[in-house]
């Protein structure tokens, strides 16, 4: 009988990704979510209907929304296009990936005689194992990449606090039908084959680089900003070469775009049938400002403030100074990726992003920032004692600050979108209620961050 043998140099990472694992795991069978329908909820309704509307009820029209049970109204938002039919406002690419675990679900509903509508326990529960599933393929592509130039304690490091100390894990453990975790495989699959391809620029890696690719554009199309990197990382890995490898390789390079095109394709062909256009804006009114971003209100603001919720991030915008000697490349194509998508992202009309833990929409850059956020791990273990320790124990309190926060955030003490100075400040780390707390919250103008990019 062959035995698998693991790396004894790869143990620390792998105990890393089980920490994280059971914690995620702990998380969400105390709170048992799935049981009460509050997983398949908000946001996440949109990104996941496709599924029951075409696999249970037939009907991608979703004129069947009309008739559904009681049980069932409201729970299946859709939205009027121009020629009066109904769509949806998110694209098609998490449905797509939650897809095999709806499958699953719906089988087991079919086979104990539970309601089998899509929406029910057991329907929720297999959208949390999707999450999950897709969390540890990340981590792993994640520690395949880091082991690259970083030893595996401190590749273990990195992905505990990846795990533990950022939003990421709320995003797993409590709202997994959001788009974070699985944008966040996405860019750790696209950074990955982004390094093979270049190292190996055979078909196989090209059309994974491009099937990653385009599952990126139709699960959250603003992340096209993401293929910045391996041009710029080809770009400056050979500069006076660049171009010759891109012509010697261009049969590859059509292939990878026809891929490419022929997933953006499936968006087209939704949005054809449903709207009539091959190309809809299902977002109406909503928009970016790109001539007043809001990037320090999104770095430092109270409210959903990058650096505020999620610290362990300093150390890894640190860690740029220490990537440049591991590799120059991966330096300027991340770094410049880093700028360009806070400029956008912060960008958007409602820069906080409604309701949300933290800075949701950077959650998926944390495959790229494990990089430098590596680098820096890697100078703390080997610095001297009086620099370590210290080092090592504020992030260690991140970890236990990110868990406390995500706490405080579902009991709602910590408000979904109206958080202040003064009241982040009162609650710090408190399990009390302030007894002003109503009068402290600082809610946001919606309607004039809407019409003009700025609240009154």
């Amino acid at each position: 009988m062959i035995k698998y043998q693991y790396d004894k140099k790869n143990l620390f990472s792998f105990i890393a990704i089980g920490i994280v694992l059971l914690l995620v795991f702990i998380q969400v069978f105390e709170q048992k979510r799935y049981l009460h329908d509050n997983i398949i909820v908000h946001d996440a309704l949109v990104y996941y209907a496709p599924l029951p509307a075409v696999f249970i009820y037939h009907d991608l029209s979703f004129s069947f929304v009309r008739d559904v049970p009681e049980n069932l109204r409201g729970k299946i938002p859709t939205m009027i296009s121009p020629d009066g039919k109904r769509t949806l406002k998110m694209p098609v690419g998490v449905s797509l990936l939650i897809l095999p675990f709806f499958l699953l679900a719906h089988i087991i509903a079919l086979l104990t005689g539970m309601p089998a509508d899509g929406y029910g326990p057991v329907y929720q529960f297999f959208v949390l194992i999707a999450g999950i599933f897709y969390l540890t393929l990340a981590l792993n592509i994640l520690r395949k990449i880091l082991r690259r130039w970083f030893d595996d304690l401190a590749t273990a490091i990195t992905l505990v606090l990846t795990g533990l100390s950022t939003n990421l894990f709320y995003y797993v453990s409590v709202e997994p039908g959001m788009t974070h975790v699985y944008s966040f495989f996405l860019f750790s699959g696209f950074l990955w084959f982004t390094l093979r391809w270049y190292e190996s620029p055979g078909y196989g890696n090209a059309v994974f680089l491009a099937l990653f690719g385009g599952m990126i554009l139709i699960v959250r199309p603003s992340n096209a900003v993401v293929f910045l990197v391996p041009a710029l990382y080809g770009l400056v890995r050979d500069r006076s070469a660049w171009l010759g490898f891109l012509w010697k390789e261009r049969n590859r390079l059509l292939v990878m775009l026809t891929v490419l095109l022929a997933v953006v394709f499936i968006q087209l062909l939704y949005w054809k049938y449903s709207t009539g256009k091959w190309i809809f804006y299902s977002y109406g009114e909503e928009r970016f400002f790109f001539s007043h971003p809001h990037i320090l209100k999104g770095l430092f603001s109270f409210r959903k403030g990058w650096l505020i919720y999620t610290p362990v991030m300093i150390f890894a915008l640190t860690g740029f100074i220490f990537l440049y000697n591991k590799s120059a490349a991966l330096f300027w194509a991340i770094s410049i990726y880093i700028l360009v998508n806070l400029y956008v992202v912060f960008s958007w009309w409602c820069w906080w992003y409604g309701g949300s833990f933290g800075a949701r929409s950077l959650i998926e850059t944390y495959a790229l920032l494990a990089l430098p956020l590596a680098a820096c791990i890697e100078k703390i273990l080997r610095s001297r004692l009086w620099l370590r320790v210290p080092g090592l124990m504020i992030l260690g309190f991140f970890i236990y600050l990110n868990l406390f926060q995500i706490r405080q955030y579902r009991i709602s003490m910590l408000h979904w979108d109206s958080t202040s100075e003064a009241l982040y400040r009162k609650i710090f780390l408190s399990n009390k209620w302030p007894a002003n707390y109503e009068k402290m919250l600082k809610h946001p103008d919606y309607e004039s961050a809407l019409k003009t990019g700025e609240e009154k």
